[in-house]
């Protein structure tokens, strides 16, 4: 198509000119091609169009032409096609516009339809002849294949270059870039906090128990700016998503990796997005070099702690324990089913955590109409954990010193952690300081920024003082003697620290992981219900146990020990409602796990065929309506108000009018009320105001039902 074939319906529409370089370094670096994409425009004015009707689209400008994703100057042009707005599409190369076929087709397509040329810096193009349209696709196949080609070509020398461990990649806080390759970071401090986290992985069942650790202590984790944007140091908040990318990383195990995570096309909601792969093994990796720079663990300590990771992600597709939480069940992520094999898991009752069950999904899995089966499971916990308690008896002096070595070590390595801050701070007051009085007096606007640099610095540094001070005192920083010789004393009684208040739940679960491998229970019904439990040690011994398997019924039974200590209260001449006082104060529930009531108290004697001893309570005479110093009683406020005692205690419910609960001759704990003239005036205001809405309304229901 030559120029002279310009027809009218182009030139009375507008003429679009679209810009795009795929990068921002292209966008710095090839300034001729962005004045040459630019200079369409004098070419459009030459070709006819006026300068008002030539449109610049540049929103495209540093994005990759290889899709339309994220290409809102390429998605406005089309659009503007569709609508019929465009007469001619100006770009210096196919490239520019489109490097997929797809939407080079696409655009194509509509440009024959709706009668739009395509212009380059040389040639006219018609879309609607077949000659053209043939050129067109040629073009847009060779633009395709060349990203194509180019990034074969980066690839190869990147992987190339990997191979060799001289591509230079980003690097995790804790190391920097030199001469010679990775080296460990120079700072002291980066290093002792890069290796804390490490060291207390180690100790701690789970990521989010390193990062719970160290905020309680208060300690932060540094993070070091790249060189491009000065290198800084900065203390921060550990957080349990950085924690996790830092063990995952095989730099801090001495390795050179490339290709962990590749790049792919996945479906999502039926459109196409590149997405990173999931961690894969170290063998699928495209390079892994080992022992390539100083690492601050070892290869096996690194793979131990990525399958530490994977045991704690729990997913319902496999049979992972997971990490120890701080629910009651102790052997939740330990059972397996005796019947099928598969991993039990744990659900608590309505009650909250006060009552759960172990259940095996197994036949709900495979039918879903019903559970393998499933058991309560506070026996079962009670069972292992006298079993675990019973069993491990490690030599008292060898397990007193490592205990007492490992608590000096922790305790040594924090103080090094926290000398190393306050070492840094203070050299950054003093580093302020200096540029301070370095600065000429008379310099003000200058001397004004550095003094306020300087206060800042001497603010840090108080900061961390003062926190240092709070976790000598608090955390234990450094150990005293007394300290060291509680330590021994409780590293020789397991029982003891296993029934502390401050041992938690999680705690003891994973003190027990790290002696049981597996729990595996089997539900027997001859010749009587009872559960099996092999409990299989991490050396590979297997012990065996029974315990009863209660019906649902025999769950809610009370316990003959219950019904022995009401038997006993009741010979004593108690009544029920002591019975239940006592009980309760006593902190024993019922089988149901709710406080005892005198109802519960008459049900347990009436089936156990326990009587009375006690005299029958005398008969209560009703309270007066005032006390002797002049305080109404609820029948006596209500009597005087023209309400219901219900109402009444609705008022004190809402603080309408003070009350107090006091013992009255036999009766106990009976509410007396002051009520002043203010309070009876605001009360009678209440009360009219209530019944005269009652009326108006047609209610016709008691002003007493109204008033609370």
């Amino acid at each position: 198509m030559s120029q002279g074939e310009l027809r009218p319906v182009h030139l009375q529409r507008k003429a679009y000119v679209y810009v795009r370089q795929s990068s921002t370094t292209q966008m710095l670096e090839h300034a001729e091609s962005k004045k040459r994409q630019y200079a369409l425009v004098e070419r459009a004015v030459a070709l006819g169009w006026p300068r008002e009707a030539v449109e610049v689209v540049d929103e495209d400008q540093g994005k990759s032409g290889a899709s339309t994703e994220g290409r809102a100057g390429f998605s406005r042009l089309v659009d503007a096609v569709a609508h019929g707005e465009v007469g001619a599409i100006f770009a210096l190369e196919v490239s520019r516009l489109a490097r997929s076929s797809v939407d080079w087709q696409r655009l194509l397509a509509l440009c024959a339809v709706a009668q739009v040329v395509v212009v380059d810096e040389s040639t006219l193009y018609d879309p609607a002849e077949g000659d053209d349209k043939l050129l067109l696709d040629l073009k847009g196949t060779m633009s395709e294949a060349e990203l194509h080609w180019l990034g074969l070509r980066m690839v190869g020398a990147r992987q190339s270059k990997a191979r060799r461990g001289e591509l230079h990649m980003r690097v995790p806080t804790g190391y920097v870039w030199t001469e010679r390759g990775l080296e460990l970071d120079p700072d002291e401090a980066i290093q002792r906090a890069v290796r804390l986290v490490f060291e207390r992985f180690r100790v701690e069942p789970s990521a989010c128990a390193v990062v719970r650790w160290m905020n309680e202590r208060g300690l932060v984790f540094p993070t070091r700016r790249p060189a491009s944007e000065g290198g800084e140091v900065e203390w921060k908040k550990l957080g349990v998503t950085r924690l996790t990318e830092l063990l995952h990383n095989p730099i801090y195990a001495g390795a050179y990796a490339y290709g962990r995570r590749p790049r792919s096309k996945v479906l999502v909601r039926g459109e196409i997005h590149r997405v990173r792969a999931a961690g894969r093994a170290p063998e699928e990796w495209t390079v892994c070099k080992r022992d390539a720079h100083p690492g601050y663990i070892d290869w096996e300590t690194f793979l131990s702690n990525q399958e530490k990771l994977r045991q704690n992600l729990v997913r319902s597709h496999e049979a992972s324990p997971g990490a120890p939480r701080e629910g009651r069940a102790l052997l939740a992520g330990l059972l397996l089913c005796g019947r099928c094999g598969r991993r039990m898991r744990t659900s608590y009752g309505r009650r909250g955590q006060l009552h759960w069950y172990y259940f095996c999904p197994g036949a709900r899995d495979q039918s879903g109409r019903s559970l393998c089966w499933m058991t309560c499971g506070e026996p079962l916990d009670v069972a292992v954990e006298e079993l675990f308690l019973k069993t491990l008896v490690p030599d008292e002096l060898d397990l007193s010193l490592a205990v007492e070595r490992e608590v000096g070590a922790q305790a040594q390595e924090l103080q090094k952690q926290w000398q190393a801050r306050l070492e840094q701070a203070r050299y950054e007051a003093r580093r302020a300081e200096r540029r301070y009085k370095a600065v000429e007096p008379e310099n003000r606007v200058v001397a004004r920024t550095l003094e306020r640099q300087w206060e800042e610095r001497l603010q840090e540094l108080e900061e961390v003082e003062r926190r240092y001070a709070e976790a000598r005192r608090s955390r234990h920083v450094e150990l005293s003697e007394q300290e060291r010789r509680r330590i021994r004393e409780l590293a020789k009684d397991l029982p003891s620290v296993w029934r502390a208040s401050t041992t938690g739940t999680a705690d003891k679960k994973a003190m027990l992981r790290l002696v049981v491998e597996s729990i595996a229970l089997t539900p027997v019904d001859v010749p009587r219900r009872t559960i099996r439990i092999q409990v299989q040690w991490q050396g590979g011994a297997v012990t065996q146990l029974q315990v009863p398997r209660p019906t649902e019924r025999e769950k809610l039974r009370t316990p003959d020990a219950v019904v022995e200590r009401i038997r006993t209260m009741a010979a004593q001449g108690l009544r029920d409602e002591d019975m239940a006082e006592q009980l309760n104060a006593e902190g024993i529930r019922t089988a149901a796990g709710a406080r005892w009531t005198l109802l519960a108290v008459r049900w347990v004697r009436y089936h156990h065929d326990i009587v009375l001893v006690a005299p029958d309570a005398p008969r209560a005479w009703p309270l007066p309506e005032r006390h002797p110093d002049g305080r109404y009683s609820l029948t006596g406020a209500a009597k005087r108000f023209g309400v219901t005692p219900t109402v009444v205690r609705g008022w004190i419910r809402r603080g309408l009018v003070p009350a107090r609960r006091e013992d009255f001759e036999s009766r106990r704990a009976v509410y007396w009320l002051e009520i002043d003239e203010d309070t009876a005036k605001r009360l009678q205001t209440l009360v009219a105001s209530r019944r005269a809405a009652s009326k108006r309304t047609g209610a016709g229901r008691p002003s007493g039902v109204h008033a609370s």
